[in-house]
């Protein structure tokens, strides 16, 4: 017991001992490490976090340089939602001056979103949104190194505007196609009604008289006057339903004429007094350009007659080398333009789109004291 004693503590005098040369090298590694710790990693490590946070400086400095001259309007704001941050058009569109403490709820309350937490995941957020009347697509980008989010609004107020006025051109269009459809079941009607009324009534008389002519030739003879007339008659009610349906004058003869002829017969049937003028060199049109021109003075006139109360009224046909100009006026009761759109009066209309076809142009001005209508269509 005492010999191994002895033995070990003979190996701890001995300098030879590896034990001591483990030890010694142990403690040199710690010195080492001790040393590049403290003068070569810390302060490494404190250059590059120095520099890091230089160059999201300058990151920064950049995004705001790049975002300042955007047309878009652009806000950065922190893990808050405090707003650190306005372009140019995003000063102007919520009229700020500068950087103050709001949020950006207190613009777009409508917001709710974790910030800090979909900043952490750097997301990419998109919804719609609107300021003072303006649409926008309001595009979230968090920044994660930044420890912000930019919101990016993209302005798509015109688009939206467009997209609204063409579901109201098409409600308008349906609501119109069921009125000409209306309007075309009415006409049949009426043709079919004057053609049985009249033309067929005439037509039956005229059977019963020939019947009785063919018993007794002396009562055809002292009825032939009376059988001349009702086919005068019969002939005169036959053409005025077909000027109606397509006047064969205004082929032959042109608009003006065709005009002329028309407020005759609504002066004639209607005791309205109607006068037409016809301004500089006249000219011919193709036949769908005519007739559509016609129409858009027969619907007018048919206006007058229904609604305006109107005693007289006057059509003016201006040549120019440029446009054709049509004046037409009453000194009826007028009406107020804007319950004649919100009551979707479709007689109008049919108007404004036949004007819109021949790239022309409407203006209407109507008061107690009468009623113009300018129609200028370009040549």
């Amino acid at each position: 017991m005492n010999r191994d004693v002895d033995y070990y503590i003979s190996l701890l005098r001995n300098m030879d001992n590896p034990i001591y040369y483990a030890i010694i090298f142990v403690i040199l590694i710690y010195l080492l490490l001790t040393v590049f710790y403290k003068y070569i990693f810390i302060p490494t490590k404190r250059k590059h976090l120095s520099e890091k946070k230089e160059l999201e400086k300058d990151n920064l400095k950049m995004l705001e340089i790049f975002a300042e001259y955007d047309p878009n309007p652009i806000i950065r704001i922190d893990e808050s939602g405090r707003i650190t941050n306005f372009n140019r058009a995003a000063r102007s569109l919520f009229h700020v001056t500068g950087v103050n403490e709001k949020t950006i709820k207190d613009f777009i309350p409508e917001i709710n979103i974790d910030f800090k937490e979909e900043i952490f995941k750097n997301s990419s957020i998109q919804f719609n949104t609107s300021f003072e009347n303006k649409h926008f697509s309001l595009n979230f980008y968090g920044i994660r190194s930044l420890s912000r989010a930019q919101l990016y609004f993209m302005d798509l107020t015109e688009r939206t505007n467009q997209e609204n006025q063409t579901q109201e051109s098409e409600k308008k269009f349906r609501s119109l196609s069921f009125y000409l459809q209306d309007y075309l079941e009415t006409e049949r009607q009426r043709i079919g009604g004057e053609l049985h009324d009249v033309i067929g009534q005439n037509l039956f008389l005229l059977k019963l008289k020939f019947d009785e002519a063919s018993k007794n030739y002396n009562d055809f003879k002292d009825n032939y006057n009376n059988i001349i007339e009702s086919l005068n008659s019969t002939i005169y009610d036959l053409r005025n339903i077909m000027y109606d349906l397509k006047p064969k004058n205004l082929e032959d003869l042109g608009l003006d004429f065709a005009v002329r002829k028309l407020s005759e017969h609504i002066s004639l049937s209607t005791r309205k007094n109607g006068n037409v003028e016809v301004i500089g060199k006249s000219r011919r049109f193709n036949g769908e350009v005519e007739l559509y021109l016609y129409r858009i003075i027969q619907e007018c006139l048919s206006n007058i007659i229904r609604h305006s109360q109107a005693t007289e009224y006057n059509i003016q046909l201006l040549y120019s080398e440029e446009n054709l100009k049509i004046y037409i006026t009453d000194n009826g009761i007028g009406f107020d333009k804007d319950k004649i759109n919100k009551d979707k009066n479709y007689g109008i209309l049919n108007i404004s789109e036949r004007i819109k076809v021949l790239k022309g142009t409407m203006k209407i001005n109507s008061s107690s004291e009468g009623t113009l209508l300018l129609f200028e269509i370009p040549l």
